[in-house]
C-alpha cells in the first residue's frame, strides 16, 4: 500500500514501512500507460480538496495520476497485488499478500473514510507489455500469466492448468470463464498434445495449438471468432486472435480474477463513507455482469453464486503437490449462478445505488487507446443502510 500526494516535482510514493525510503513512480514498463476511460472516472469521482481517495488496481498509476492532476490536495491510497507494478513496495506486498482490508487499516486508510473508489479490472498494459509474463499473444514466452509476478509462488502458473488438468476440466475453464465455443475440442487437441509431445510450456505453442484446432472448423485462423460488438459506433477493431478467449480464461482462472473482484467490491464498500462512490472499468462480460449484478443485489460476494474460492487447504500430498491440490480446489462448481442463471430478486435493502448503466469509450478515445475499446464502466454510490 502506497499513500500518494501531489507536489511541483514528479510524484513521490511513500511507502509505509520503516526499512523503504520514499522512491519515485516506476512503471516497470518501456511504454507510457494510458488510463482507460480517465475523463469519465473524474466526472463521476469529482475529487475535491482534502478528500481521501483509494486505487485498488494501481499498476502504472494512470487514474491515480488523473485524479492528482485534477486535484493536487487529495490523498490516495493505492493498491495492487503485482509487485512489478510497484518495486518499490515488493517487500510490504510478500509481507502482507491476500490480506487488503487488514494492509490498509495499518497504513492508515480509515474504514467509513474515503471518498471515492476506483477498480480497473484485468490484466494492465504493462503486464500485457513484458514478454516474460506470458499474459500476451504479441510474443512467445513461458506460460505463466500469474499477477503476483514471482517464480517462488506456489501458485498454479497457466502452464500448470494446461498441462495437469483433464479435458473435461479445461473445457469447463475455457467455457466458463473464455466463453469459447470450441471449448471441448481445444481442451481435447491439449490432451492429445501431452500425451503424443509433452507438455506444453510457451505461448506460442498453446496459441499455435489453438489456432490448429479452430482452423479445421473455420475458414481462417484469424477470423474464426469474431470480434467483440459491445459497442457498435466504435471504429471496427482488428479480428481477435482465435487464442484470445482461452487466454483470457486461463489468465482469469489463475488469478482468482472473479473472486478478487467480489472481495474487492466488499473492501471498498468497507472503506467508503456513505454517499462515497466506486467507479469500476470492466473489460469482458463476466466482469461487467458480476459488477452490475453486485451494484443491484447484495454486497457479499458469498451471495453472489459461490464463486471459486481458493482458501482451502494445500496440505493434502495425496494429489501430489500443493500447486494441484489448488487447481482441483478451485475446480469445484463455480460460476454457473452468474454466467448462466437469471438475476435474483433485488435485496429490500440494498448496499449500492447504481448512478449510471454500463458506459463505454468515446470514438475518440478508442482511436487513441485501442485497450479500452472493450471497456464498460460503472459507478455506484455506497448507501447510508443505517438511514433506510
Amino acid at each position: 500500500v502506497i499513500q500518494m500526494s501531489h507536489r511541483p516535482a514528479p510524484i513521490i510514493c511513500r511507502i509505509f514501512s520503516s526499512a523503504l525510503k520514499p522512491q519515485r513512480l516506476q512503471s516497470g514498463c518501456s511504454q507510457a500507460h494510458t488510463p482507460v476511460m480517465a475523463r469519465e472516472v473524474i466526472e463521476h469521482l469529482n475529487p475535491r480538496s482534502g478528500q481521501v481517495f483509494l486505487d485498488m488496481t494501481f499498476g502504472a498509476g494512470g487514474h491515480s495520476r488523473a485524479l492528482l492532476e485534477v486535484c493536487p490536495d487529495i490523498t490516495i491510497f493505492c493498491l495492487d497485488r503485482d509487485p512489478q507494478a510497484m518495486t518499490f513496495a515488493a517487500e510490504l506486498s510478500a509481507s502482507f499478500k491476500g490480506d487488503s482490508e487488514s494492509l490498509l487499516t495499518r497504513s492508515g486508510c480509515p474504514k467509513g473514510g474515503v471518498d471515492g473508489v476506483v477498480m480497473d479490472l484485468g490484466a494492465s498494459s504493462m503486464q500485457f507489455d513484458i514478454p516474460d509474463r506470458g499474459f500476451g499473444l504479441s510474443r512467445d514466452s513461458l506460460l505463466d500469466m500469474r499477477m503476483s509476478a514471482s517464480s517462488k509462488s506456489n501458485e498454479p502458473t497457466a502452464a500448470d492448468v494446461v498441462n495437469c488438468l483433464t479435458a473435461a476440466q479445461l473445457a469447463h475453464i475455457f467455457k466458463a470463464y473464455g466463453e469459447e465455443r470450441f471449448a471441448r475440442r481445444i481442451a481435447n487437441a491439449i490432451v492429445e498434445h501431452r500425451s503424443a509431445l509433452g507438455p506444453i510450456r510457451r505461448t506460442g505453442q498453446l496459441a499455435d495449438l489453438i489456432a490448429s484446432v479452430v482452423s479445421a472448423v473455420t475458414s481462417s485462423p484469424k477470423s474464426g471468432m469474431k470480434a467483440e460488438a459491445d459497442n457498435p459506433q466504435l471504429p471496427c477493431p482488428p479480428p481477435m486472435h482465435v487464442a484470445t478467449r482461452v487466454f483470457q480464461a486461463l489468465r482469469i482462472f489463475v488469478n482468482d480474477e472473479l473472486n478478487e473482484l467480489c472481495c474487492g467490491l466488499e473492501i471498498a464498500h468497507t472503506f467508503l463513507k456513505a454517499g462515497g462512490r466506486v467507479a469500476v472499468i470492466s473489460f469482458h462480460s463476466l466482469e461487467d455482469r458480476l459488477v452490475k449484478w453486485a451494484f443491484t443485489n447484495s454486497l457479499s460476494s458469498s451471495a453472489a453464486g459461490g464463486l471459486a474460492s481458493r482458501l482451502a487447504s494445500t496440505s493434502n500430498e495425496a494429489v501430489g503437490s500443493a500447486r494441484f491440490q489448488r487447481l482441483l480446489n478451485q475446480l469445484q462448481p463455480q460460476s454457473e449462478v452468474i454466467v448462466n442463471s437469471p438475476t435474483p430478486p433485488p435485496l429490500k435493502t440494498a448496499f449500492w445505488s447504481q448512478i449510471n448503466g454500463a458506459t463505454v469509450p468515446s470514438q475518440a478515445e478508442v482511436l487513441r487507446n485501442k485497450r479500452s475499446r472493450s471497456a464498460k464502466l460503472r459507478v455506484a454510490e455506497k448507501r447510508d443502510v443505517e438511514a433506510l
